[in-house]
């Protein structure tokens, strides 16, 4: 392929799999500050919105202007032709949602198109790889669906984290709304979502992630909870760094100190990643800011979830 030198090992992959709200950008931003790992946010949002619309990446420039992922783009459409960019976006609404999960389930096949999908998504990855230097990739896209995708790739190391947050805690989160303001991560107004839907959709989401965790084997995937990384991040740098074999000690204990951390070229995600530097805090205002009868909504829809990862 030309434009850029093929990778002569699988490109790795750190994946953080789970529902929104959860924290994953602050992690996908931790992970990066490792000399080894690329954050790069939401890896999904790149084709399907965020190049279309020239959003804005962490580093302050619009996605088209930005040193980085412009030369990613331009490698990646070489081969591509000038429909790839479609092409690959409705490859992604095919093959990256819940329906992936249902698929593979059912033992329906993936058909002619997956091959299409797989071109496309390795070549895209190993551009970023080779451009970014880096050994491994940190996607933050969450979709498990996409997650199973990328298992199927061949030449793809996928490790998978289980990032899971006391759901009582997404659904006051959730509860807020935002208007749109691009410059700062904000590509969209952001209207508030009910308890009953997020009780329910958290549940859903997780249970596809522990899906995935039993189809590729507990040496691929590793679970995470949010309070448990802001609380004691030495512990779980520690424990992650293990799974994907880098030294992640010093960074535990960086966040430990409530040292800032720089942002890099991570793409969608929370707004948070627009600030030129960031400290990790641990966010519980829920617990006492949320009324009791949202907390005690949520928990008769999801209170067997919670109490499946110890917040009950």
């Amino acid at each position: 392929m030309e434009g850029f030198l093929m990778p002569s090992q699988p490109v790795r992959i750190a994946y953080i799999a789970g529902y929104g709200r959860s924290g994953s950008t602050i992690l996908d931003i931790a992970l990066g500050q490792h000399a080894s790992v690329m954050g790069a946010g939401e890896v999904t949002s790149l084709t399907r919105h965020v190049w279309r619309h020239n959003e804005y990446c962490a580093c302050g420039n619009a996605i088209r202007d930005c040193s980085f992922w412009s030369s990613v783009f331009q490698d990646w459409s070489t081969s591509g032709g000038s429909g790839l960019m479609e092409e690959y976006s409705g490859l992604q609404e095919r093959f990256e949602g819940l329906s992936m999960l249902m698929r593979l389930l059912s033992g329906i096949g993936l058909g002619k198109q997956f091959s299409l999908y797989t071109l496309h998504t390795k070549r895209l990855l190993e551009a970023m790889h080779a451009h970014s230097g880096r050994q491994t990739i940190v996607d933050s896209s969450k979709l498990p669906g996409r997650a199973m995708a990328m298992a199927q790739i061949p030449g793809i190391d996928m490790r998978v984290i289980h990032l899971v947050r006391d759901g009582r805690g997404v659904a006051w989160s959730l509860l807020k709304g935002y208007e749109r303001d691009a410059k700062s991560g904000l590509q969209k107004e952001i209207r508030p979502k009910s308890v009953f839907r997020t009780a329910v959709r958290w549940s859903m989401v997780n249970l596809a992630v522990e899906y995935l965790s039993r189809k590729l084997g507990p040496e691929k995937v590793m679970r995470v909870r949010y309070e448990d990384f802001a609380s004691d991040p030495v512990a779980v740098m520690q424990k992650i760094g293990t799974f994907l074999e880098l030294d992640l000690g010093p960074v535990g204990a960086s966040l430990q100190k409530g040292e800032v951390m720089a942002t890099g070229h991570q793409v969608a995600g929370n707004r948070l990643r627009m600030n030129a530097s960031i400290a990790l805090n641990k966010d519980e205002a829920w617990r006492t800011r949320m009324p009791a009868r949202q907390q005690i909504s949520f928990q008769r829809l999801g209170g067997w979830m919670l109490r499946r990862y110890g917040y009950l």
